[in-house]
């Protein structure tokens, strides 16, 4: 079955098997009572989909059908957070890693001036401490990356309270690597995810785009890519 866009009065979905997939919600305009802002941030997925909708209709005027129902979320593999394949993050995401991150031997200074070495650890993730004019041997690289791995694996077990299967216990394991035990802690995402809402969780990927202030487009792919490989989806399509 394809997908298929509905209008209510309160937001645009994306329809699905009966379902809505994704949303964009409304909300009043603060310069004319008569209009309505629509929060397009999560258009982006529905157009990298291989079955992205082809056109748009519009109601003129709302309607009183209630709202759409979520899609019901992916099933677990268990009913333990820490099930089996949980405990390592699989290959894709280990490869979402290594291709967004890159390997660098000596000492660099990233996007926002942090001092960062091998596949993107910095000084925050624990040692070896990143110093200006620091150079590591590939092997070195591999060793540092496995272990600050360990601490955003735990990390994760530790901060979602729902079960997870192997690709979206590696796409936020990817993810936090990026972003921060922290950020991840404190986020949305994670509050919709525990919450039982993995399709909204996934979709509050797609917000993790700045740095600096800046929107930027490495950021967007990784976001995108992460997203799809927490969707069980071809996450190497932004990644090629």
């Amino acid at each position: 079955m394809g997908t298929w866009i509905k209008e209510t009065s309160k937001a645009i979905y994306l329809m699905e098997g009966g379902y809505w997939i994704s949303r964009l919600t409304k909300y009043p305009s603060k310069t004319n009572p008569d209009e309505q802002v629509l929060n397009i941030q999560a258009i982006r997925s529905w157009f990298t989909r291989e079955d992205y909708p082809r056109a748009m209709t519009v109601a003129l005027k709302e309607t009183t059908e209630p709202n759409p129902k979520p899609a019901p979320p992916p099933p677990p593999p268990s009913a333990s957070p820490t099930s089996t394949g949980t405990d390592h993050i699989n290959a894709a995401g280990l490869e979402l890693i290594k291709h967004f991150e890159g390997r660098e031997l000596r000492a660099y200074q990233d996007s926002v001036g942090i001092w960062t070495i091998g596949y993107g650890h910095t000084s925050a993730a624990g040692p070896p401490q990143v110093r200006a004019g620091m150079t590591i041997t590939e092997q070195g690289a591999e060793d540092i990356l496995k272990k600050d791995l360990e601490l955003f694996e735990n990390g994760v077990r530790d901060r979602v309270k729902v079960s997870m299967n192997s690709n979206q216990f590696s796409a936020l394991v990817a993810f936090s690597f990026n972003v921060g035990l922290g950020a991840l802690g404190s986020s949305t995402l994670l509050r919709k995810l525990n919450g039982g809402d993995y399709r909204e969780a996934a979709d509050q990927l797609l917000r993790w785009v700045k740095a600096g202030g800046a929107t930027l487009p490495g950021l967007v792919r990784r976001r995108d890519a992460e997203r799809a490989l927490f969707l069980g989806e071809d996450y190497r399509r932004f990644i090629r």
